[in-house]
């Protein structure tokens, strides 16, 4: 399931919208679940970036209550099936489903809001339309005209559902979200292109650019949107290198701040776009070298609320730079024994954090078996910590897979995971032998640098 190595950002950057007055006010929103014949031990709802697991206790009834969250677009997975859905302020939703038939016998209501379920039917019965990859070896201009077409024909699918008469704030929504989604593929077009057509002569021209050029607008009311984002970013990407390819990603965001910085005049937009791009670089990769782009952050966001929401998130990478002491876990084996991190002093560990329903994550694991074997002996300690919400799925699983190192149950939702800021899994740390970081996110046991790394470290070779 691809969602698990999602950034969970969403929470925060709608509370950077918030702040901004962007987001007109942010209600609590509750979804109960129902599964009267259970197959599995959670539903996750999957909004933005952000993942939310759902347990289902004995009886299948499941609850949450989501807090501080704007309007959004979201997905409920059961396995590996999912199912579309649109949450706003203060919608009390209700879904229930056959264990064993989540995709045909699912049934979805708002309790408060009668109608809504039209909603539910149109996400999960229409799709955007957009062009197929062979319409990328069109001439530009056309393959522009294609675009505008599948807009136009799919806004009109929108408006014969009449949908705004079940929610106006959908139907505002969702038809800048048909746009925005569609304007992405204006991006992919010289990749595509090339791969189509064979020529790998082809460079973008200024017809291209000036394209690109008009998806920069500057619009609050939408800056809560996801494709409107994504969009604005990578625009500013495009039109600030022309075609020079950067490959580092902190460089990346260097470059669509200043290209911020020097086009957008909305002070509003602007200082919105640099905090969420400020966050986004500081959630995935911490603080370290990150000067210029403090220097960038401190001098043109002035907002108070969007400078406190950004601190936090520094603050707590602070907590876990390189050369402090790790915070402390209690975690239990198979048999209910507890450990905490002192009982592993005196070797390196390295530690993953994973959950036996993350796809990513058992494709870790044969890799991570190998490291084990060709470190053994050596001062190194491999820990697994599983984050399932469930302990029997945990043991369940050891029970039929072979597993190597040191194998313990943290639950979902740790402290020691949140600090760690570890909301995307697998995530892997890695400790000296007196229990200090020495990276908070580090390389995974795929990686072709992880031996190297691992070889560098002072007394890897000790017993």
């Amino acid at each position: 399931m691809k969602i698990v190595n999602c950034v969970k950002r969403a929470w925060a950057i709608a509370l950077i919208l918030f702040v901004a007055g962007i987001v007109p006010g942010m209600a609590s929103i509750r979804l109960t679940v129902d599964v009267p014949d259970k197959t599995r031990s959670m539903v996750v709802v999957v909004y933005q970036t952000t993942i939310v697991e759902i347990p289902l206790d004995e009886n299948g009834h499941g609850s949450h209550l989501f807090e501080n969250l704007p309007a959004v677009h979201a997905n409920l997975y059961y396995g590996m099936d999912s199912k579309k859905f649109f949450m706003e302020d203060g919608d009390d939703i209700y879904v229930s489903f056959l264990g064993n038939n989540f995709k045909d016998q699912i049934s979805f209501t708002v309790k408060n809001r009668p109608g809504k379920e039209k909603i539910f039917e149109y996400l999960n019965k229409t799709s955007i339309l957009a062009p197929s990859d062979k319409d990328f070896a069109l001439p530009f201009e056309e393959y522009v005209e294609l675009i505008e077409k599948k807009e136009k024909a799919s806004k009109k699918i929108l408006k014969t559902w009449k949908l705004g008469k079940v929610s106006p704030l959908f139907e505002k929504i969702e038809n800048a979200r048909i746009h925005y989604a569609l304007a992405q593929m204006f991006f992919m077009y010289p990749v595509g292109h090339v791969m189509m057509t064979g020529d790998t002569t082809y460079r973008p021209d200024s017809d291209y650019y000036k394209v690109i050029a008009s998806c920069v607008k500057e619009d609050r009311k939408i800056l809560g949107l996801k494709e409107y984002r994504e969009v604005m970013k990578e625009a500013a990407y495009v039109l600030s290198t022309k075609g020079d390819k950067i490959s580092d990603l902190y460089q990346k965001t260097l470059c669509e701040m200043e290209y911020f910085i020097d086009n957008l005049k909305d002070e509003t937009v602007l200082q919105t776009l640099l905090t969420v791009l400020a966050i986004e670089q500081v959630e995935q990769y911490g603080i370290k070298g990150i000067d210029e782009m403090l220097t960038l952050y401190n001098t043109y966001v002035t907002d108070s609320l969007l400078r406190a929401s950004f601190q936090e998130k520094y603050d707590v990478w602070d907590i876990i730079k390189p050369g402090k002491p790790s915070p402390d876990f209690i975690a239990l084996d198979p048999s209910g024994k507890s450990y905490r991190l002192a009982d592993f002093r005196g070797k390196y560990l390295y530690i993953d954090l994973w959950a036996t329903w993350c796809g990513p994550c058992r494709r870790e694991i044969p890799y991570l078996q190998q490291l084990e074997k060709e470190y053994e002996g050596k001062n190194i300690t491999f820990l697994s910590l599983s984050t399932d919400a469930s302990k029997t799925d945990w043991t369940e699983f050891l029970q039929s897979h072979e597993m190597g190192g040191v194998q313990l149950y943290i639950g979902a939702a740790s402290k020691f995971q949140q600090l760690y800021n570890a909301d995307g899994i697998p995530h892997f740390i890695l400790l000296d032998t007196e229990g200090r970081i020495v990276e908070g996110n580090m390389l995974r046991p795929s990686s072709p640098d992880i031996r190297p790394y691992f070889d560098r470290l002072p007394g890897i070779s000790g017993k």
